[in-house]
Formats: C-alpha cells, structure tokens, sequence
C-alpha cells in the first residue's frame, strides 16, 4: 500500500515537473504581455482614438491575433464556419473572429481548444522571431544555447537560473542589435513598428480563455496517464520535454524582449497621454 502511495505520489510530482517545463513559461510570459496589451490599446485609442489605432497598429496585430486562432483550429480539424482576420469598423467591439465547431467526442479535437485558444501567443511569438531572423539576422536560438540552462540540480533553483539567464541573453541581445552597423535605419524602424503592433496584440480574450480551458485539462489529464503507465520505466520523459524547451527558447527570447520593449512604449504611451488633457484643458480656457 505504502509503494502504491509514493508511487502515485512520483506520478504527481513528475506531472507538475512536466506541465512546468512545457506550459510555464509561455503561460507566464503570456499572462504578462496580455496584461500589457490591454494598457497600451487603452492608452493609444485615448490619445489617437480608436480609428487611429486601427489603421495605425491595430490591423496588423488583430489579423496575427485572429490567424492564430484559425491556423490551429485547422491543424487540430476543426470546421471553421466563419473568419474575419479584422475590421476597421471602430463602433464595432469584435475586431476580429474565427468561428469554428468540432466533435465533442474526439480526443484530438478537444485537445486542440487549448492551443487555438493560446494560438495568438504562439503565432505572434513566432511572427516576431521570424522578423527578427530576416530584418536584423538575429539567430535567438543561438542567444539562448549560450546564456541559458533550462534545468538545473533543482526546480527552484532552475527557475532563479532561467530568469537571470533570460536577463543575460536580452541584454546581450539588446547589444547586438544597437551595435549592428551595417543594418539600414528602415528595418530597426520596420522592426520595432511590428513589435509594437503584433507584441502589443498577443492578448487573449475570456472566450480565448474559457475555450483554452477543456483543451488544457485534457492535456494535464494526457500527462497524467503518461506517467501513471510509464513512470516506473523511469522519468525519461523530462528529457524529452526538456529538450522540447530547449529548442523554444528563442520563441520565449522574443516574447521576453516584446515584453521589455512593450514596457518601454507603454511608460512612453503614459508619459503622453498626461501631457494631451493638459493641451486639451488650455484649449477649453481660451475659448
């Protein structure tokens, strides 16, 4: 009984172990951007308004936002009954939609709620990382084979090494860009416009969220037997998962760097937005 016991209790933690590997970072670093989008789209339609924002940024970042929902809705078979990547339409408050119905039975299917719901992150992660490659010859993965280490003797300790690495590889990042001589000005000035566009777009809306929601359970669900039937072979499978985050660091490279730069044009958006009812007040006095 008692081997039972702290055999289901390995599974468990193993699980937990796993799920951190694979889903902690690109959910925290998820979590976060959308914190920061609903701040930068707040302040921009204040100063630009809405139509502003639309045909100045907004476009770009919806249509990424709305194509990540459907290229996944299609890899994980789902029908689609009705796209629109974005509309410039400002007194309509659904810029963007996939509609999309699957078979409630199919463990494939289901599986897939959780990634479209999340397809906004990975599409625009992985639009940023492939315009950072082709504008600015920035090689991510390589930043991160030589600043970071996802694993190390503990979990603890690897989540303190992973964060200061994350710090090491954006400023050695950031260094290259600023010292890269022979790039023209219009593809920092390209590069930064869609990292602002698209990085200040990788949101999710509650019914990202809440259709995300079965598709995770049942993904934790698969872990969780996998261990339960495998793991007295041995936990082989960290190192497939690790190996697996390993090769997506440069994916969570350029989600870090959005986040640091989106910050920076967020206090940037604040500073300006104080400065605009002042203009507005002057205006109203002399009149």
């Amino acid at each position: 009984m008692e081997t039972a016991l702290q055999y289901l209790l390995d599974v468990l933690l193993a699980t937990l172990t796993h799920l951190a590997i694979l889903l902690a970072p690109i959910l925290l670093l998820g979590l976060i951007m959308h914190l920061i989008s609903q701040q930068i789209e707040k302040l921009t339609v204040g100063i630009i308004g809405m139509h502003g924002y639309l045909y100045l940024f907004g476009w770009i970042g919806t249509a990424v936002h709305e194509l990540g929902h459907l290229i996944f809705a299609l890899i994980f078979g789902h029908h689609i009954s009705n796209v629109k990547l974005f509309s410039f339409n400002a007194s309509n408050p659904e810029m963007g939609y996939v509609k999309h119905t699957f078979n409630k039975k199919n463990i494939y299917q289901n599986l897939g709620n959780f990634f479209i719901g999340i397809g906004p992150i990975l599409l625009g992660g992985s639009a940023l990382f492939i315009i950072g490659y082709f504008l600015l010859d920035i090689n991510f993965n390589s930043i991160t084979n030589n600043n970071l280490k996802l694993i190390n003797s503990s979990v603890s300790e690897s989540i303190k090494n992973v964060f200061y690495s994350f710090y090491d590889a954006l400023m050695h990042l950031i260094k290259s860009i600023l010292h890269n001589n022979e790039t023209v000005w219009w593809k920092y000035l390209l590069f930064f416009y869609l990292l602002f566009a698209i990085g200040s777009s990788i949101s999710l809306s509650k019914s990202d969220i809440k259709g995300s929601f079965s598709g995770l359970l049942l993904f934790i669900a698969l872990i969780l037997l996998f261990n339960l039937t495998t793991l007295w072979l041995g936990d082989f499978a960290i190192i497939i998962f690790t190996t697996l985050s390993n090769l997506a660091s440069g994916f969570y490279l350029i989600l870090f760097m959005s986040i640091f730069f989106n910050l920076g044009f967020l206090l940037l958006l604040w500073l300006i937005s104080l400065a605009v009812p002042a203009k507005t007040a002057k205006k109203e006095k002399k009149k």
